[in-house]
């Protein structure tokens, strides 16, 4: 209970008479005080009683019309209070409801809620949005109740706190696909119990049938979805690898490259639960991984990997990428090294890095041939090095030694550095497993309205050719990944230039 300003007032004024009656020898004075004093007990005492009962006999309700908004998207809530029984308030009511640390919208007035004397119940709705993405838990509603005659005041909590999940804005037009073809991806990314990896038909699509049970290449083929039956083996489990580093951050906000690369991994999740299939989750940023999370099938699982990935933002990181394919040494891994896509491609043959390093140790005469090849070997064993650097190659290393070497590896990231990225995928295929990579190509995201589109339409040709070298690697199948409107201006374009 705390004591208003004009119970103070009332108290100052009668100590002062009684304190005048004792300096000025005045008796009649000092016995004025008596009844004042007893009087602001009284009132105390009936204030008490009113106050106990407003807190057994208000409840209060708090909701949102919406448990998941996208950030800065307003959501109303209404609250509303009431006694219960057969009588009013017997002393004026405030309900209070205050806002989640990181929202912001409604002013404090709005937000409160009043209740007269007399009165036996109210409501009242107001709006507010959440700057950031993430999980809010609204605090416990403030009630204020005031004696009748002003003199005290008491704060009392209602529990009733709702949450609200705020999402990113997510693109509206996500293409993925390959060639500018747009392909469903599926809404399943784990295998299912008792599949395997050994093939034995193919067939059509059949409602049911598991995603990774797909058989992209047939399905752009035939454009009709075939799936490929696999012989019978031990479960086999899902791991999604997203790429969050800072070179993500690229494009409008709302619409960022990362922004495309997040549905797809959503995407997956969301299918995997649909299905109970077990799936996991490894997060990348500029210094290692970000985020791990053991394949599961629980529903509280799933949300634990949903909710880290909608609050997931790109690293700080320093790296600054020069152009398609090559990456410049500002992230402490190393300098850029020639883009292997670009010579596979052209059809040179490639060493193996991990041959290379073997090769050098054994190289260990003098001759004038290991003088001539040495220089090479070091320096594909130097690239052994900076791969054991880089982000996503390591996450991918990690991933393997946690959920197994059959795994299916879903790699969402971009192109930004097709080299290290190569040899990432090949890593995962190791062993017979299987790897679905999403790549977002960084020119789709560079300009809204590129000032020079013939430019922009070679940059797609040359990453469709590194794409094309991913799906060419035995057991990947890779899609492109961006706006889909930005890619059909991008294409248009190119349809102009030929003719």
């Amino acid at each position: 209970m705390h004591a208003r300003r004009r119970t103070w007032g009332t108290a100052i004024a009668g100590a002062a008479i009684v304190a005048l009656g004792a300096f000025a020898d005045r008796p009649l004075l000092v016995v004025a005080g008596v009844p004042l004093a007893a009087w602001l007990i009284g009132r105390q005492a009936s204030a008490v009683r009113a106050f106990r009962a407003v807190d057994d006999r208000l409840t209060v309700s708090v909701s949102t019309a919406r448990a998941a908004v996208a950030v800065d998207e307003p959501v109303r809530v209404t609250v509303s209070a009431r006694f219960e029984g057969p009588d009013p308030a017997p002393a004026p009511v405030s309900v209070t409801v205050p806002l989640p640390v990181g929202a912001t919208g409604a002013s404090r007035a709005e937000r409160t809620l009043e209740i007269p004397a007399g009165e036996r119940e109210a409501a009242s709705t107001f709006s507010c949005s959440f700057r950031t993405a993430g999980r809010f838990d609204f605090p416990s509603a403030t009630v204020t109740v005031r004696s009748l005659d002003d003199l005290f005041d008491e704060s009392l909590t209602r529990a009733s706190k709702p949450t609200v999940r705020a999402d990113p804005r997510t693109p509206s037009d996500l293409h993925v696909g390959a060639g500018g073809e747009a392909l469903s991806y599926g809404d399943h990314p784990g295998g299912r119990s008792g599949g395997g990896i050994t093939p034995e038909e193919l067939r059509e699509y059949q409602p049911g049938d598991a995603a990774d049970r797909i058989d992209w290449k047939a399905t752009a083929r035939h454009g009709q979805i075939y799936v490929r039956e696999f012989e019978p083996e031990s479960d086999r489990r899902t791991v999604v690898i997203l790429d969050h580093r800072a070179r993500t951050d690229l494009g409008p906000a709302g619409a960022t490259l990362f922004a495309y690369l997040r549905e797809v991994a959503l995407g997956f999740v969301d299918g995997a639960e649909a299905l109970s299939d077990p799936v996991g989750c490894r997060t990348v940023g500029d210094d290692g991984i970000t985020g791990r999370f053991d394949a599961t099938s629980a529903s509280a699982g799933y949300d634990r990997i949903r909710a880290h990935l909608r609050e997931l933002t790109p690293t700080e990181g320093t790296r600054t990428v020069a152009n398609d394919g090559e990456s410049a040494a500002s992230d402490g891994v190393g300098a850029a090294v020639p883009t292997t896509a670009h010579a596979e491609t052209a059809g040179h043959a490639q060493v193996r890095p991990a041959a290379a390093a073997a090769r050098a140790d054994r190289l260990t005469d003098d001759t004038p041939f290991a003088e001539r090849v040495r220089p090479f070997l070091e320096a594909r064993d130097s690239y052994v090095r900076r791969l054991r650097g880089d982000a996503l190659f390591g996450a991918v290393e990690r991933a393997r030694a946690d959920v197994g070497s059959t795994a299916l590896s879903v790699i969402v990231t971009d192109d930004a550095d097709r080299d290290r990225l190569l040899e990432a995928v090949r890593l995962a295929t190791r062993g017979g497993a299987h790897a679905l990579v999403f790549v977002a190509p960084r020119v789709l995201f560079d300009a809204d309205d590129p000032a020079d589109p013939e430019t922009a339409y070679e940059r797609y040709l040359e990453f469709e050719r590194f794409r094309r070298t991913l799906d060419g690697i035995t057991r990947v199948t890779a899609f492109e990944v961006g706006p889909g409107d930005r890619l059909d201006r991008l294409l248009a374009a190119g349809r102009r230039q030929r003719r």
